[in-house]
């Protein structure tokens, strides 16, 4: 590590911490975001479809606050390929804030990737279509930190260096993902356990029902989208 603090600088190191809790989710992930709002006699569906960034946590919180008085049952409608964790964490606060109840949906052939799975987690029911799909996967650094990585001046034994440490960086961010955002109530901890064996270097896709018949907790039921 002392040798790590001489290449990159204490500033360096913080900088790389700070770059390996962001990322998460698709590189191809569209930067469009949008909030859909349909009004139901006995619910209220707010559809999310976009990456897991800003402003998606001022977004869902102004429409939990805008029917905070309405009684009817809040539904947080999921399509998200993930994206930021620090991001995600801000939309799950902004949500537990709000000390409202709200269920949480994945439609059939919607995508819940990456940092999405925790929000989903946020939902007071956590219903999915079976067919429904959810991605799980290590941390990531962002390109602009491996490009930091690539620098010439390093030289090829200091970049050596700094990709042992990253990698012991991007293993504690996503530990701290799987404990802190993914262990939560109902979840399966042996099931998480034996996911978080799989995953290094892989993409883990589960349809909703694979979720539901594998005792994972992370789907509290399943539920068939209607037709349109």
């Amino acid at each position: 590590m002392s040798r790590l603090v001489t290449v990159l600088g204490a500033g360096g190191i913080l900088l790389l911490w700070g770059i390996c809790q962001m990322p998460s989710g698709s590189r191809e992930a569209a930067s469009r975001q949008t909030l859909s709002i349909s009004k139901e006699p006995d619910r209220i569906l707010l559809g999310w479809s976009g990456p897991v960034q800003e402003p998606m946590s001022e977004r869902v919180g102004a429409a939990l606050d805008q029917f905070k008085s309405d009684q009817r049952r809040l539904v947080l409608v999921l399509n998200s390929p993930g994206g930021s964790i620090e991001h995600g964490r801000k939309v799950v606060a902004a949500i537990r804030a709000r000390n409202r109840a709200m269920d949480t949906f994945v439609q059939k052939a919607g995508v819940c990737a990456s940092m999405c799975v925790p929000i989903f987690l946020a939902g007071t029911r956590r219903v999915a279509d079976p067919d429904a799909y959810f991605m799980f996967h290590e941390a990531s650094l962002t390109g602009s930190a491996r490009d930091m990585m690539k620098r010439q001046e390093l030289g090829e034994a200091n970049r050596a260096v700094v990709a042992e440490v990253v990698k012991t960086v991007e293993t504690q961010a996503t530990d701290d993902l799987f404990h802190k955002d993914m262990g939560i109530r109902r979840v399966n901890t042996a099931w998480l356990a034996g996911l978080r064996k799989k995953i290094p270097g892989r993409d883990i896709w589960m349809s909703a029902q694979q979720l539901v018949d594998e005792g994972s907790g992370v789907v509290d039921s399943l539920s068939v989208t209607p037709s349109q």
